[in-house]
């Protein structure tokens, strides 16, 4: 992976943890019960941002919350839906969201967007091939001093790259792009395990804290 997907990986992880801080703090709190047990958290940020409209012209919905808290790049990079969850699990737990908290996470997720549209950006940029050199010119032929005869020259022959190594430079370059994705989607996954590994210690650790109050 290049340097500019790690810089834009680390910024997305960052962001994603101080989406998952605000969301343990509303476990326990306004959730609630059903005969099929108690509501999900992330269903709960959805119906809040929908009710309060905190998302215009976003469609929020459970799915959407979950596929941000694992690191979905196009939702972390949008300030809009960042700044919507945030204020849903403040309402949630009964605390205000300060301005200067909202500023800066949606100054952290443009910094998100920046970044991941740089790192795309060299990931498909083709470079473009070089003019193969011009061949040096041939020396004026000498006369034969005993035949007074010019020296036969063979032609020219074009030092210009083929249809065949073009296409041979494109392949090479195609099969790098496949392999600096596919250890993207690999990261991707494990970043995602960890994430929900991390979830899980949190409910479970509210969960105990419920319990023995």
């Amino acid at each position: 992976m290049s340097p500019r997907w790690q810089e834009a990986d680390a910024a997305v992880e960052s962001l994603v943890g101080a989406l998952l801080a605000e969301a343990a703090r509303t476990a326990g709190r306004g959730t609630r019960v059903r005969p099929g047990g108690r509501k999900s958290t992330r269903h709960h940020i959805a119906e809040v941002i929908r009710a309060h409209e905190l998302a215009p012209g976003l469609r929020v919905d459970r799915n959407m919350v979950a596929a941000l808290f694992i690191g979905h790049r196009d939702l972390v990079s949008n300030p809009v839906l960042v700044v919507a969850v945030a204020r849903a699990c403040s309402l949630i737990a009964g605390r205000k969201l300060t301005a200067k908290k909202v500023a800066r996470l949606r100054t952290a997720s443009l910094r998100v967007a920046k970044l991941i549209a740089r790192a795309d950006a060299d990931t498909y940029r083709v470079p473009a091939p070089r003019p193969a050199p011009l061949p040096e010119p041939l020396p004026e032929p000498l006369a034969d001093p005993v035949l007074d005869e010019p020296v036969p020259v063979g032609p020219k022959r074009s030092a210009a790259p083929t249809r065949r190594d073009a296409a041979r430079v494109a392949d090479r370059q195609r099969r790098r792009r496949q392999r600096q994705q596919l250890r993207s989607r690999r990261r991707a996954r494990r970043r995602a395990i960890k994430v929900l590994l991390l979830i899980a210690v949190l409910l479970v650790v509210t969960g105990l804290l419920t319990l023995g109050r």
